[in-house]
Protein backbone atom coordinates (compact mmCIF):
# COMPACT_ATOMS: atom_id res chain seq x y z
CA UNK A 1 0.00 0.00 0.00
CA UNK A 2 1.04 3.25 -0.84
CA UNK A 3 2.40 5.93 2.36
CA UNK A 4 2.02 9.20 2.63
CA UNK A 5 5.77 11.70 1.88
CA UNK A 6 5.62 11.80 5.43
CA UNK A 7 6.62 8.25 6.69
CA UNK A 8 9.46 8.57 3.75
CA UNK A 9 12.20 5.62 4.43
CA UNK A 10 15.43 5.14 1.46
CA UNK A 11 15.03 1.87 0.78
CA UNK A 12 18.86 1.71 1.10
CA UNK A 13 18.59 3.23 4.10
CA UNK A 14 16.25 0.66 5.31
CA UNK A 15 18.65 -2.31 3.77
CA UNK A 16 21.74 -1.14 5.43
CA UNK A 17 20.40 -1.06 8.63
CA UNK A 18 19.01 -4.73 8.19
CA UNK A 19 22.42 -5.21 6.86
CA UNK A 20 23.88 -4.11 10.00
CA UNK A 21 21.47 -6.09 12.03
CA UNK A 22 22.17 -8.73 10.66
CA UNK A 23 26.62 -8.42 11.08
CA UNK A 24 26.18 -7.85 14.87
CA UNK A 25 24.46 -11.15 15.01
CA UNK A 26 27.41 -12.55 12.59
CA UNK A 27 29.75 -10.94 15.34
CA UNK A 28 28.21 -12.16 18.07
CA UNK A 29 28.28 -15.71 17.01
CA UNK A 30 31.69 -15.73 15.30
CA UNK A 31 32.79 -13.88 18.09
CA UNK A 32 31.54 -15.94 20.85
CA UNK A 33 32.46 -18.92 18.86
CA UNK A 34 35.97 -17.89 18.67
CA UNK A 35 36.22 -16.66 21.97
CA UNK A 36 34.86 -20.31 23.17
CA UNK A 37 37.72 -21.69 20.76
CA UNK A 38 40.19 -19.77 22.52
CA UNK A 39 39.31 -20.72 25.79
CA UNK A 40 39.58 -24.48 25.11
CA UNK A 41 43.21 -23.09 23.53
CA UNK A 42 44.20 -22.11 26.62
CA UNK A 43 42.85 -24.59 28.65
CA UNK A 44 44.50 -26.58 26.47
CA UNK A 45 47.68 -24.77 27.10
CA UNK A 46 46.94 -24.38 30.97
CA UNK A 47 46.75 -28.64 31.08
CA UNK A 48 50.61 -28.66 29.23
CA UNK A 49 51.57 -26.40 31.44
CA UNK A 50 50.43 -27.97 34.76
CA UNK A 51 51.37 -31.63 33.36
CA UNK A 52 54.61 -29.79 32.93
CA UNK A 53 54.96 -28.40 36.60
CA UNK A 54 52.98 -31.62 38.30
CA UNK A 55 55.56 -34.17 36.52
CA UNK A 56 58.50 -31.90 37.61
CA UNK A 57 57.01 -32.17 41.01
CA UNK A 58 55.22 -35.58 41.26
CA UNK A 59 58.54 -37.80 42.01
CA UNK A 60 59.66 -35.86 44.34
CA UNK A 61 56.20 -36.03 46.13
CA UNK A 62 56.79 -39.85 45.36
CA UNK A 63 59.73 -40.49 47.46
CA UNK A 64 58.45 -38.19 49.96
CA UNK A 65 54.82 -40.83 50.03
CA UNK A 66 57.23 -43.96 49.62
CA UNK A 67 59.72 -42.59 52.79
CA UNK A 68 56.75 -41.30 54.91
CA UNK A 69 58.28 -37.78 54.73
CA UNK A 70 56.07 -35.56 55.41
CA UNK A 71 57.55 -32.25 55.19
CA UNK A 72 59.01 -33.03 52.11
CA UNK A 73 55.83 -33.55 50.91
CA UNK A 74 54.39 -30.37 52.47
CA UNK A 75 57.04 -28.52 51.00
CA UNK A 76 56.76 -29.51 47.31
CA UNK A 77 52.93 -29.10 47.66
CA UNK A 78 53.77 -25.63 48.88
CA UNK A 79 55.78 -24.81 46.11
CA UNK A 80 53.20 -25.38 42.99
CA UNK A 81 51.16 -23.77 45.10
CA UNK A 82 53.58 -20.51 45.04
CA UNK A 83 52.88 -20.73 41.35
CA UNK A 84 51.24 -17.88 39.58
CA UNK A 85 48.53 -19.99 37.67
CA UNK A 86 48.44 -22.38 40.71
CA UNK A 87 45.44 -21.71 42.81
CA UNK A 88 45.14 -24.68 44.51
CA UNK A 89 46.58 -28.29 44.90
CA UNK A 90 44.86 -31.47 46.46
CA UNK A 91 47.21 -34.75 47.44
CA UNK A 92 45.68 -38.34 48.39
CA UNK A 93 47.58 -40.79 49.72
CA UNK A 94 46.01 -43.83 48.73
CA UNK A 95 47.66 -46.11 51.73
CA UNK A 96 46.35 -43.69 54.51
CA UNK A 97 43.43 -42.15 52.99
CA UNK A 98 44.84 -38.52 53.81
CA UNK A 99 44.26 -35.48 51.95
CA UNK A 100 46.87 -32.80 52.23
CA UNK A 101 45.48 -29.21 50.40
CA UNK A 102 47.16 -26.00 49.91
CA UNK A 103 45.93 -22.83 48.81
CA UNK A 104 43.19 -20.66 48.13
CA UNK A 105 39.68 -23.06 48.46
CA UNK A 106 37.55 -20.44 47.02
CA UNK A 107 39.78 -20.27 43.75
CA UNK A 108 38.58 -24.05 43.03
CA UNK A 109 35.37 -23.06 41.57
CA UNK A 110 34.50 -22.43 37.47
CA UNK A 111 38.17 -23.25 36.87
CA UNK A 112 39.75 -25.79 35.00
CA UNK A 113 41.76 -28.58 36.71
CA UNK A 114 44.77 -31.16 36.32
CA UNK A 115 44.76 -34.52 37.69
CA UNK A 116 47.58 -37.14 38.07
CA UNK A 117 48.54 -40.17 40.04
CA UNK A 118 51.67 -40.53 41.78
CA UNK A 119 53.03 -44.20 40.84
CA UNK A 120 56.04 -45.39 43.16
CA UNK A 121 59.68 -44.39 42.36
CA UNK A 122 60.87 -47.96 41.86
CA UNK A 123 57.76 -49.83 40.94
CA UNK A 124 55.92 -47.42 38.14
CA UNK A 125 52.71 -49.65 38.01
CA UNK A 126 52.42 -49.18 42.01
CA UNK A 127 49.73 -46.12 42.36
CA UNK A 128 50.63 -44.06 45.74
CA UNK A 129 47.92 -41.89 45.46
CA UNK A 130 46.61 -39.04 43.20
CA UNK A 131 47.36 -35.41 42.72
CA UNK A 132 44.82 -32.47 41.67
CA UNK A 133 45.78 -29.11 40.80
CA UNK A 134 43.48 -26.25 40.24
CA UNK A 135 44.40 -23.08 37.91
CA UNK A 136 44.07 -20.01 40.07
CA UNK A 137 40.71 -18.07 39.17
CA UNK A 138 42.45 -14.77 38.86
CA UNK A 139 45.00 -15.42 36.81
CA UNK A 140 42.73 -17.63 34.37
CA UNK A 141 40.34 -14.81 33.73
CA UNK A 142 43.31 -12.46 33.44
CA UNK A 143 44.62 -15.09 31.02
CA UNK A 144 41.66 -15.54 29.10
CA UNK A 145 40.83 -11.44 28.90
CA UNK A 146 44.22 -11.30 27.55
CA UNK A 147 43.55 -13.64 24.92
CA UNK A 148 39.84 -11.98 24.19
CA UNK A 149 40.90 -8.94 24.06
CA UNK A 150 43.05 -9.67 20.85
CA UNK A 151 39.97 -11.83 19.33
CA UNK A 152 37.24 -9.01 20.22
CA UNK A 153 38.41 -5.30 17.97
CA UNK A 154 39.48 -7.49 14.99
CA UNK A 155 36.15 -8.74 15.29
CA UNK A 156 34.62 -5.03 15.78
CA UNK A 157 36.98 -3.25 13.28
CA UNK A 158 36.20 -5.70 10.68
CA UNK A 159 33.04 -5.38 10.94
CA UNK A 160 32.41 -1.53 11.51
CA UNK A 161 35.02 -1.64 7.79
CA UNK A 162 32.85 -4.03 6.26
CA UNK A 163 29.27 -1.91 7.36
CA UNK A 164 30.87 1.25 5.65
CA UNK A 165 31.97 -0.27 2.61
CA UNK A 166 28.55 -2.07 1.86
CA UNK A 167 26.72 1.46 3.73
CA UNK A 168 28.82 3.18 0.53
CA UNK A 169 28.38 0.49 -2.49
CA UNK A 170 24.38 0.51 -1.25
CA UNK A 171 24.61 4.25 -1.57
CA UNK A 172 26.82 4.67 -4.80
CA UNK A 173 24.25 1.63 -6.40
CA UNK A 174 21.27 1.70 -5.02
CA UNK A 175 20.49 4.61 -3.32
CA UNK A 176 21.29 7.65 -5.31
CA UNK A 177 19.57 5.81 -8.65
CA UNK A 178 16.29 5.00 -7.05
CA UNK A 179 16.73 9.03 -5.32
CA UNK A 180 17.12 10.17 -9.14
CA UNK A 181 14.63 7.99 -10.16
CA UNK A 182 11.94 9.36 -7.65
CA UNK A 183 12.80 12.86 -8.46
CA UNK A 184 12.50 11.65 -12.02
CA UNK A 185 8.76 10.55 -11.40
CA UNK A 186 7.50 12.77 -9.05
CA UNK A 187 8.22 16.04 -11.45
CA UNK A 188 7.05 13.44 -14.40
CA UNK A 189 4.30 16.23 -16.14
CA UNK A 190 2.40 15.79 -19.96
CA UNK A 191 4.80 18.35 -20.51
CA UNK A 192 7.57 16.64 -19.82
CA UNK A 193 7.51 12.87 -21.07
CA UNK A 194 9.77 13.80 -24.27
CA UNK A 195 12.39 14.36 -21.23
CA UNK A 196 14.69 10.73 -20.54
CA UNK A 197 15.58 9.76 -17.61
CA UNK A 198 19.13 9.80 -16.88
CA UNK A 199 20.34 7.96 -14.04
CA UNK A 200 24.30 9.02 -12.88
CA UNK A 201 25.77 5.39 -12.10
CA UNK A 202 29.51 3.97 -13.20
CA UNK A 203 30.13 1.66 -16.07
CA UNK A 204 28.80 -1.66 -15.96
CA UNK A 205 29.21 -4.53 -18.11
CA UNK A 206 25.86 -6.12 -17.56
CA UNK A 207 22.22 -4.92 -16.47
CA UNK A 208 20.96 -4.84 -13.47
CA UNK A 209 17.35 -4.16 -11.98
CA UNK A 210 17.55 -0.34 -12.05
CA UNK A 211 18.40 -0.29 -15.47
CA UNK A 212 15.51 -2.78 -16.36
CA UNK A 213 13.27 0.07 -13.96
CA UNK A 214 14.78 2.78 -16.35
CA UNK A 215 14.30 0.90 -19.76
CA UNK A 216 9.94 0.84 -17.89
CA UNK A 217 10.23 4.39 -17.78
CA UNK A 218 11.36 4.78 -21.20
CA UNK A 219 8.67 2.57 -22.74
CA UNK A 220 6.27 4.07 -19.73
CA UNK A 221 6.44 7.81 -21.80
CA UNK A 222 6.61 6.26 -24.73
CA UNK A 223 3.59 4.93 -24.54
CA UNK A 224 2.02 7.80 -22.41
CA UNK A 225 2.64 10.08 -25.30
CA UNK A 226 1.18 8.25 -27.79
CA UNK A 227 -1.58 7.90 -25.52
CA UNK A 228 -1.73 11.62 -24.94
CA UNK A 229 -1.45 12.20 -28.86
CA UNK A 230 -4.29 10.05 -29.54
CA UNK A 231 -5.99 11.69 -27.53
CA UNK A 232 -5.22 15.00 -28.15
CA UNK A 233 -6.54 13.80 -31.89
CA UNK A 234 -9.40 12.42 -30.95
CA UNK A 235 -10.24 15.86 -28.86
CA UNK A 236 -9.57 17.70 -31.83
CA UNK A 237 -11.64 15.22 -34.36
CA UNK A 238 -14.43 15.18 -31.54
CA UNK A 239 -14.23 18.94 -30.85
CA UNK A 240 -14.28 19.63 -35.18
CA UNK A 241 -17.47 17.04 -34.94
CA UNK A 242 -19.06 19.14 -31.87
CA UNK A 243 -17.92 22.01 -33.77
CA UNK A 244 -19.86 21.07 -37.49
CA UNK A 245 -22.81 20.27 -34.67
CA UNK A 246 -23.49 23.67 -33.07
CA UNK A 247 -23.68 25.18 -36.63
CA UNK A 248 -25.28 22.40 -37.89
CA UNK A 249 -28.16 23.57 -34.96
CA UNK A 250 -27.48 26.93 -34.97
CA UNK A 251 -28.09 27.04 -38.57
CA UNK A 252 -31.31 24.64 -38.03
CA UNK A 253 -32.57 27.05 -34.72
CA UNK A 254 -33.01 29.62 -37.07
CA UNK A 255 -34.68 27.64 -40.11
CA UNK A 256 -38.19 27.15 -40.61
CA UNK A 257 -38.52 23.30 -40.05
CA UNK A 258 -41.99 23.04 -42.98
CA UNK A 259 -40.51 25.15 -45.48
CA UNK A 260 -36.45 25.69 -44.98
CA UNK A 261 -37.18 29.31 -44.93
CA UNK A 262 -35.77 31.42 -42.30
CA UNK A 263 -37.46 31.83 -39.32
CA UNK A 264 -38.41 35.12 -36.95
CA UNK A 265 -35.49 34.15 -34.31
CA UNK A 266 -32.96 34.43 -37.79
CA UNK A 267 -34.98 37.64 -38.83
CA UNK A 268 -34.17 39.50 -35.08
CA UNK A 269 -30.79 38.65 -36.01
CA UNK A 270 -29.91 39.41 -39.08
CA UNK A 271 -32.58 42.47 -40.00
CA UNK A 272 -30.77 44.87 -37.20
CA UNK A 273 -27.42 44.60 -39.51
CA UNK A 274 -28.99 44.89 -42.69
CA UNK A 275 -30.74 48.44 -41.33
CA UNK A 276 -27.65 49.22 -39.91
CA UNK A 277 -25.00 48.30 -43.35
CA UNK A 278 -28.24 50.39 -45.20
CA UNK A 279 -27.34 53.23 -42.87
CA UNK A 280 -23.77 53.22 -42.76
CA UNK A 281 -23.35 52.65 -46.40
CA UNK A 282 -26.55 54.63 -47.93
CA UNK A 283 -27.64 52.00 -49.66
CA UNK A 284 -31.25 51.44 -49.98
CA UNK A 285 -33.15 48.48 -48.41
CA UNK A 286 -36.96 46.73 -48.87
CA UNK A 287 -38.93 44.67 -47.37
CA UNK A 288 -41.85 42.65 -49.18
CA UNK A 289 -45.00 40.75 -47.12
CA UNK A 290 -46.32 38.61 -49.22
CA UNK A 291 -49.48 36.41 -47.68
CA UNK A 292 -51.07 33.27 -49.18
CA UNK A 293 -55.08 33.74 -50.05
CA UNK A 294 -57.53 31.77 -48.91
CA UNK A 295 -55.02 29.94 -46.97
CA UNK A 296 -57.46 28.64 -44.31
CA UNK A 297 -60.30 27.54 -47.02
CA UNK A 298 -57.33 25.10 -48.21
CA UNK A 299 -56.66 23.67 -44.69
CA UNK A 300 -60.54 23.27 -44.32
CA UNK A 301 -61.41 21.84 -47.43
CA UNK A 302 -58.42 19.84 -48.24
CA UNK A 303 -56.78 18.75 -44.92
CA UNK A 304 -53.29 20.43 -42.81
CA UNK A 305 -51.23 17.95 -44.86
CA UNK A 306 -52.35 19.56 -48.52
CA UNK A 307 -51.87 23.22 -46.33
CA UNK A 308 -48.40 22.59 -45.22
CA UNK A 309 -47.80 20.99 -48.93
CA UNK A 310 -49.26 23.97 -50.57
CA UNK A 311 -47.14 26.63 -48.02
CA UNK A 312 -43.44 24.19 -49.24
CA UNK A 313 -44.68 25.04 -52.41
CA UNK A 314 -45.06 29.02 -52.19
CA UNK A 315 -41.78 28.77 -49.77
CA UNK A 316 -40.19 27.22 -53.07
CA UNK A 317 -41.40 29.45 -55.78
CA UNK A 318 -41.07 32.86 -53.66
CA UNK A 319 -37.08 31.68 -53.11
CA UNK A 320 -36.95 31.12 -56.80
CA UNK A 321 -37.42 34.47 -57.61
CA UNK A 322 -35.15 36.17 -55.39
CA UNK A 323 -31.57 36.74 -55.78
CA UNK A 324 -28.92 34.13 -54.54
CA UNK A 325 -26.81 35.48 -51.28
CA UNK A 326 -28.30 38.34 -51.82
CA UNK A 327 -32.58 38.42 -50.86
CA UNK A 328 -33.16 36.39 -48.24
CA UNK A 329 -36.61 34.99 -47.29
CA UNK A 330 -38.11 34.55 -43.11
CA UNK A 331 -41.44 32.57 -42.57
CA UNK A 332 -43.25 35.55 -40.19
CA UNK A 333 -45.98 33.31 -39.12
CA UNK A 334 -48.71 30.83 -40.69
CA UNK A 335 -48.85 31.63 -44.34
CA UNK A 336 -47.40 34.83 -43.86
CA UNK A 337 -43.68 35.04 -45.46
CA UNK A 338 -41.36 38.14 -45.05
CA UNK A 339 -38.75 38.90 -48.39
CA UNK A 340 -35.68 41.21 -47.79
CA UNK A 341 -33.88 42.91 -50.15
CA UNK A 342 -30.71 44.78 -49.75
CA UNK A 343 -29.76 47.41 -52.26
CA UNK A 344 -32.97 47.79 -53.81
CA UNK A 345 -35.50 50.92 -53.76
CA UNK A 346 -39.19 50.88 -53.09
CA UNK A 347 -39.71 51.33 -57.35
CA UNK A 348 -37.71 47.91 -57.98
CA UNK A 349 -38.83 45.90 -54.71
CA UNK A 350 -42.31 46.43 -56.22
CA UNK A 351 -41.68 45.53 -59.08
CA UNK A 352 -40.20 42.13 -57.82
CA UNK A 353 -43.00 41.64 -55.96
CA UNK A 354 -45.38 42.25 -59.32
CA UNK A 355 -43.48 39.70 -60.99
CA UNK A 356 -44.06 37.35 -57.79
CA UNK A 357 -47.54 37.68 -58.17
CA UNK A 358 -47.65 37.14 -61.80
CA UNK A 359 -45.70 33.66 -61.33
CA UNK A 360 -48.12 32.85 -58.34
CA UNK A 361 -51.36 33.11 -60.57
CA UNK A 362 -50.19 32.21 -63.77
CA UNK A 363 -49.01 28.40 -62.76
CA UNK A 364 -51.71 26.03 -60.69
CA UNK A 365 -50.58 24.08 -58.16
CA UNK A 366 -50.72 20.31 -58.42
CA UNK A 367 -50.48 17.82 -56.15
CA UNK A 368 -51.90 13.79 -55.31
CA UNK A 369 -54.58 14.28 -58.25
CA UNK A 370 -55.44 18.26 -56.66
CA UNK A 371 -54.72 21.21 -58.85
CA UNK A 372 -55.41 24.14 -56.93
CA UNK A 373 -55.06 27.74 -58.24
CA UNK A 374 -52.50 30.10 -55.76
CA UNK A 375 -52.55 33.77 -55.02
CA UNK A 376 -51.18 36.01 -53.26
CA UNK A 377 -51.31 39.44 -51.55
CA UNK A 378 -48.08 41.40 -51.10
CA UNK A 379 -47.05 44.41 -49.47
CA UNK A 380 -43.91 46.52 -49.64
CA UNK A 381 -42.10 49.27 -48.11
CA UNK A 382 -38.36 50.54 -47.94
CA UNK A 383 -36.55 51.88 -45.05
CA UNK A 384 -36.28 55.41 -44.32
CA UNK A 385 -34.20 57.09 -41.76
CA UNK A 386 -34.97 56.82 -38.03
CA UNK A 387 -37.20 53.60 -38.70
CA UNK A 388 -36.86 51.02 -36.01
CA UNK A 389 -37.09 47.07 -36.97
CA UNK A 390 -40.65 47.25 -36.08
CA UNK A 391 -41.81 50.42 -38.14
CA UNK A 392 -40.19 48.83 -41.10
CA UNK A 393 -42.07 45.52 -40.50
CA UNK A 394 -45.42 47.66 -39.24
CA UNK A 395 -45.25 49.54 -42.80
CA UNK A 396 -44.96 46.62 -45.02
CA UNK A 397 -47.62 44.82 -42.48
CA UNK A 398 -49.66 47.60 -42.96
CA UNK A 399 -49.51 47.51 -47.04
CA UNK A 400 -49.84 43.97 -47.25
CA UNK A 401 -53.68 44.59 -45.07
CA UNK A 402 -54.57 46.95 -47.77
CA UNK A 403 -53.88 44.59 -50.61
CA UNK A 404 -56.16 42.44 -48.81
CA UNK A 405 -58.80 44.96 -48.38
CA UNK A 406 -58.48 45.93 -52.07
CA UNK A 407 -58.88 42.32 -52.83
CA UNK A 408 -56.43 40.41 -52.54
CA UNK A 409 -54.14 39.31 -55.46
CA UNK A 410 -52.51 42.53 -55.31
CA UNK A 411 -49.26 44.48 -54.69
CA UNK A 412 -49.65 47.50 -52.32
CA UNK A 413 -46.56 49.27 -51.33
CA UNK A 414 -46.49 52.23 -49.07
CA UNK A 415 -48.80 55.12 -49.29
CA UNK A 416 -49.58 53.77 -52.83
CA UNK A 417 -51.67 51.55 -54.25
CA UNK A 418 -50.86 49.75 -57.49
CA UNK A 419 -52.62 46.78 -58.92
Amino acid sequence: MYREAGEFRSIATLMLQRIIALALVCLIGTGGLQLWLERQQQEKLFFQTMALMVETSSQAMAHAIWDIDRDVLSFQIRRLTELEAVGLVRVHIRSTGEILTSGRAGGAQDVPSYQTVIYAPHALQQPLGTIEVWADRTYYRNLLWESQKRVIPGYLIFTVLMCLMVAWVMRRDLGLPLRQIADFARNLRPETLNQPLEVRRPERARADEIDMVMQGFEHLQQALDRHIKDLDGMVKERTAELSALVDEVKRLSQLDALTGTFNRRAMEQRLPLEMERCVRYGRPFAVIFADIDHFKRINDQHGHAVGDAVLKAVAARLQACLRANLDWMVRFGGEEFVIFMPETDLSHAHAVAQRLAEDMRSTPWACNGLSLWLTCSFGVAEYQSGDSMESLLERADHMLYRAKDLGRDRVCADATVQG
